[in-house]
């Protein structure tokens, strides 16, 4: 059975020079409630222990992975504080530019991943029932416009006032450092 979701993936870090991105695939964080006709209602959860990703090389635009929807090249997944991380070189054609650009602009925040569940424990006794994907391989790495975690868009756009914040503050303290200097 193959899923497709979107919890736990964020923009992470852009290098405008080299056009990449670094994206949280999945998060120490990335419980995600689903639907099944057996289980009802149920908390998915994916242990990134058990992140098979040999196969994953190329991110997609919107879960359609096709040649004219290759957007970038996946590089350097590793695993950094519990969360399961990937940089993307976008390719330097038009479409794939405006995408990178979207992500640059904070237009876009979230990628989502296709994966097919290995090896899984089921809690029926909790409530809602409790799902922990213990190995799962991730096929599949895609471009959108809303991921399922809500708090993915939130922790971005917060990294991003952050950074916002420090710039002005850095210049507020080069101004008065100038100031300083041409009074004295």
């Amino acid at each position: 059975m193959n899923f497709i979701r979107a919890d736990a993936a964020r923009l992470r870090n852009i290098s405008e020079e080299n056009n990449t991105l670094s994206f949280v695939m999945v998060s120490n964080s990335n419980a995600c409630k689903r639907f099944d006709w057996e289980l009802g209602d149920y908390i998915e959860e994916l242990d990134i222990k058990g992140a098979k990703f040999e196969g994953l090389k190329t991110l997609f635009k919107d879960h359609n992975p096709s040649v004219d929807n290759a957007i970038a090249r996946i590089e350097n997944i590793r695993i950094e504080n519990d969360e399961l991380v990937c940089d993307c070189v976008f390719a330097k054609d038009e479409k794939s530019q405006e995408i990178f650009k979207k992500y640059q602009d904070g237009i876009l925040s979230d990628v989502s991943i296709g994966y097919r569940i290995l090896k899984h424990n089921i809690d029926k006794q909790s409530t809602p029932k409790r799902v922990v994907v213990t190995e799962f391989d991730i096929f599949e790495l895609s471009a959108v416009w809303k991921g399922a975690d809500k708090n993915a868009k939130k922790r971005f756009e917060e990294d991003n006032e952050k950074r916002k914040i420090k710039a002005l503050t850095e210049a507020r303290e080069r101004e008065i450092e100038l100031l300083r200097k041409s009074i004295f």
